[in-house]
């Protein structure tokens, strides 16, 4: 496919994921809000202390197999069956094994009600295992539309679900049926969106690539993984159900733009990147772009959060999560350089170097595991700073490997993320301290500082003259795109 072709897919892509994501977005922050207001945070609690341990699961169910079909060049009808019995067969026995882990995870905390959270949540597993390879399948054809709404629409039907348990039967269970809807509305989209259809498995025909590609890739995400709920469950340990529901609306709400605006990204930029990994000039272009985008992104909705934490919290959660406004702040830090880690992700899985960054993060993912470690003993706010802290340390690390495993000058994007927070992120936030201080109204505070944000990203937008550039280049593609 020419260049011009992938930018204009680039763009198509880029497009679509922003809009459904934007849906998405809209549908966790009702979920947030809503549900903040009909169950009480040990059941956030209760639940966090169960995914904590069993999520790990999700990446082994999945085994990297999803990117690495979407970033092989090629891939034959034998070979998506392979992968499609393989996915199944996993999410099978992880469906069992947590099944029968929820009576040891339940001894772990002491909590007797999270034996049956285990059980339903362990179906998951299987349901998500036969949905992966048709996912993959409408990624791999760059159908980000299709993709989109095979993940918005459960996102609806199962918020909906959730709202009807709690106002009718309350408690912890709400958000269990929550993740039940969600994953079989997706499993039935995705079948009726995928164009395709498994056959039987071929003996014949070898997945050992994928498996290989794959494996680095679990491992490395299993790492990642690790880092990221350790604080849930040495806090679930530590301080119990309540204050851990606190840590979790806290954490949920930092990684919100994550997984929903800047993760997401990157099933349009890896299978982009992949196909013009050989044109440098190419290359260089659609990541420099992809940077700008998602940090600048990053950098908006972060300051935000840091600048008016508290008044977003009496808004959104209401007065009973006011102890998770000064967490909030601090885990926003962290947001910042995970967003930022993107950018050294696809370059990894782009030039088809998991295993490198699998190394890297055996190496390198104890600094975060470390961090969080060293702040428990200060509590919820020592934590936050220690994940924090790791994150940043880690995204310095990343970079410079990632020039050097996949030889590709990572300098220019150091410099230019950083000024990128310095120049959005860090004013954006001075700017909701600044009125958070001096308007008293939670809401007033929230609609001046958003307006004052605004105003501020437009002049900063057209008076910086490579912030115009990539303006002007974004304006060019859809010139083309018509």
């Amino acid at each position: 496919m020419a260049a011009k072709s992938l930018g204009r897919s680039a763009l198509g892509g880029a497009g679509a994921t922003v809009l459904w994501q934007g849906v998405r977005l809209l549908l966790l922050a009702l979920s947030i809000v809503i549900l903040a207001r009909l169950l009480d945070p040990a059941d956030y609690g209760l639940v966090a202390m169960v995914t904590a341990l069993i999520g790990i699961g999700e990446l082994l169910r999945d085994m990297g197999l999803s990117m690495a079909s979407v970033q092989a060049k090629t891939v034959s009808a034998a070979e998506k069956s392979n992968l499609f019995w393989a996915n199944t067969l996993i999410g099978a026995v992880l469906t069992l094994t947590a099944y029968l882990l929820a009576e040891p995870i339940a001894a772990l905390y002491g909590r007797e009600e999270l034996v049956g959270i285990t059980h339903a949540l362990a179906f998951t597993f299987l349901i998500n295992g036969i949905a992966t390879q048709f996912k993959a399948q409408i990624n791999r054809d760059l159908r980000f539309m299709a993709l989109g709404f095979t993940e918005a629409l459960p996102q609806a039907v199962g918020l909906a679900a959730a709202i009807v348990w709690a106002v009718s039967i309350g408690g912890y269970g709400a958000l269990v049926a929550q993740a039940l809807v969600i994953a079989v509305g997706g499993l039935v989209l995705d079948l009726i969106f995928a164009r395709w259809w498994p056959r039987g498995y071929s003996r014949q025909t070898s997945i050992r690539r994928f498996l290989r590609f794959g494996g680095a890739l679990a491992g490395t995400q299993t790492l990642a993984y690790l880092s990221k709920n350790l604080d849930t469950v040495a806090l679930g340990l530590t301080v119990g159900s309540t204050p851990l529901g606190w840590y979790n609306r806290a954490y949920q709400i930092v990684v919100l733009p994550l997984t929903q605006l800047t993760a997401p990204m990157s099933r349009v930029a890896v299978p982009i990147l992949s196909r013009v990994q050989d044109d440098a000039r190419a290359f260089h272009r659609f990541i420099r772009a992809g940077q700008f985008f998602s940090v600048g992104l990053a950098a908006t909705c972060y300051g935000v959060i840091v600048g008016m934490a508290e008044p977003l919290v009496r808004v959104v959660l209401g007065e009973a999560w006011l102890p998770a406004a000064p967490v909030l702040q601090v885990l926003a830090i962290s947001g910042v350089f995970r967003a930022m880690g993107q950018v050294p992700y696809w370059l990894f899985l782009s030039k088809g170097h998991a295993g490198r960054q699998f190394r890297f993060y055996l190496v390198a993912q104890p600094v975060i595991i470390v961090g969080i470690l060293a702040g428990l003993p200060f509590g919820l706010l020592g934590v936050a700073w220690g994940v924090s802290a790791g994150y940043a340390i880690f995204w310095i690390a990343q970079m410079l490997w990632a020039a050097r495993a996949t030889d590709t000058p990572t300098g220019g994007l150091i410099v230019s993320a950083l000024a990128i927070v310095v120049s959005v992120g860090v004013p954006i936030a001075g700017i909701g301290v600044l009125v958070t201080s001096i308007l008293g109204e939670p809401i007033v505070v929230i609609v001046v500082g958003l307006a004052a944000s605004v105003v501020y990203l437009a002049v900063l937008l057209f008076s910086v003259p490579i912030y115009r550039s990539q303006v002007r280049e974004v304006l060019t593609l859809v010139r083309k795109r018509r």
